[in-house]
């Protein structure tokens, strides 16, 4: 092999382990993965919620135990060291948290239920941090990424519908009558009806899309019938429906956002 060709070779092996390491980086810090991990965490927090409600809720156990190992594996695979000096805080803060809560949240869903319920507000504390960081990443990574806002809507929609679950049994937990929650059950009834805009402006966009029609029509049906539960809270509530036809229009949004 001449000097010239080793030359070569050893240029192309550091430009292809170099672009391997930033696909890897990139792929880590793309918007996109980013939003799953705050459906992750977020999953957390509902779930969280729900034991609070009732410790004896072993199907909020399992939800939270499959969230924890999602989130475990998306945060273990962030790049350790970035370029950019305010994303590499951001993400030192959020990795440094993780363990932390990770072994928090193992107890948690591990202790008996025939025990009584600890509380978790130190726990959703650390976790709303976390949830904080990773809007900042998202945005951050949006920024750097221009092109990807409108291949994310059904992704972002799946994490707005997590949101409210979170809050509405969040205010459901919280004392009531309070100027706070008075002003939170507010916030969340605007963000329903904003919501249900969006529901209604996918169901007429891909009314006879090929492959989206379906699971769009089937997210709508599936609002329509706990949109009520949103707007006549605190007055009713029905935690159990909200939990559940929430997860299926997180389900049926997120596989249409696979489709695009």
């Amino acid at each position: 092999m001449t000097f010239r060709a080793a030359i070569f070779i050893a240029f192309t092996t550091l430009f292809l382990v170099t672009s391997a390491k930033a696909s890897k980086t990139n792929a880590a810090l793309s918007p996109e993965n980013i939003i799953q991990q705050e459906i992750n965490l977020n999953e957390m927090l509902i779930n969280i919620h729900r034991l609070q409600l009732d410790f004896l809720d072993q199907a909020a156990r399992e939800a939270l135990q499959e969230a924890q190992q999602a989130l475990n594996i998306s945060i273990h695979s962030m790049p350790e060291q970035v370029s950019d000096v305010e994303t590499a805080e951001l993400l030192t803060t959020l990795t440094s948290l993780w363990p932390v809560v990770n072994k928090h949240i193992t107890w948690l869903s591990t202790i008996p239920a025939s025990a009584e319920a600890p509380p978790a507000n130190s726990l959703l504390r650390v976790l709303a941090k976390m949830d904080r960081q990773l809007l900042l990443l998202r945005q951050k990574a949006t920024n750097t990424q221009s092109g990807s806002s409108k291949k994310l809507r059904f992704l972002e929609q799946a994490l707005l519908m997590q949101h409210m679950t979170r809050d509405y049994l969040s205010l459901m937990i919280a004392e009531q009558n309070t100027e706070v929650t008075i002003a939170s059950q507010m916030q969340l009834r605007a963000l329903a009806d904003r919501f249900g805009k969006r529901m209604t402006a996918f169901n007429d966009e891909l009314s006879e899309h090929p492959h989206a029609m379906e699971p769009v029509q089937q997210a709508h049906a599936a609002w329509t019938f706990i949109h009520h539960s949103f707007k006549k809270f605190p007055e009713q509530q029905t935690p159990d429906l909200v939990v559940r036809y929430g997860n299926r229009i997180v389900s049926k949004l997120s596989s249409v956002h696979r489709m695009f």
